[in-house]
């Protein structure tokens, strides 16, 4: 994925109210670049059946470890045919654990991709600021705005007291299910 815009960058630190530095905006652009295809892939399974995803993710990968059968007769035709099967397997790999994973989510939460998205963004914002407040359009929430913006002009942001009560589910969590704390 390419890197996000500069100018919309500065602008997002702008509305949050966070120093405006050279390494804030390359760790922010590498960040929202990471959480950008989780939230897609999120928002994507949501839509669909996670097992019947799951599945298919499964009959997949099982074909894909059968060209490795084929391999010497495929190299005939395209000789980068191995570096092939195993980005696709490494792909479809990725995507099979990502499902597992989401599947798990929903038995212990109902939070929504863009609530999941706006608790990443916050993570994110009292990295780069040290600041958690949390107010009805105070920085974080400008912040995050801008953001979004960045990724996605169709995301809606849910208001800060599904924020609020999203965060009192994660503290809630058994310790296995809380996303890691960055060191600061």
């Amino acid at each position: 994925m390419a890197e996000f815009d500069r100018e919309e960058l500065k602008a997002a630190f702008e509305a949050g109210k966070i120093a405006v530095a050279d390494d804030n905006i390359r760790r922010l652009d590498g960040l929202l670049r990471a959480l950008t295809p989780r939230y897609r892939a999120r928002k994507a399974a949501r839509e669909q059946d996670l097992n019947g995803q799951l599945t298919r993710l499964e009959v997949t990968k099982n074909s894909l470890a059968g060209l490795w059968d084929t391999e010497a007769l495929l190299c005939a035709f395209e000789v980068g045919t191995p570096q092939i099967i195993n980005r696709l397997l490494g792909a479809v790999e990725y995507g099979i654990d990502f499902v597992k994973n989401e599947r798990e989510k929903r038995k212990v939460r109902r939070d929504d991709p863009e609530t999941i998205l706006f608790m990443d963004l916050r993570d994110i914002y009292v990295g780069l600021s040290g600041k958690r407040g949390i107010s009805e359009d105070g920085p974080l929430h400008r912040f995050a705005k801008a953001c979004t913006k960045i990724i996605d002009e169709g995301i809606i942001l849910p208001q800060p007291q599904s924020l609020r009560k999203a965060l009192k589910r994660r503290a809630k969590a058994p310790s296995y299910f809380r996303k890691p704390q960055e060191s600061q």
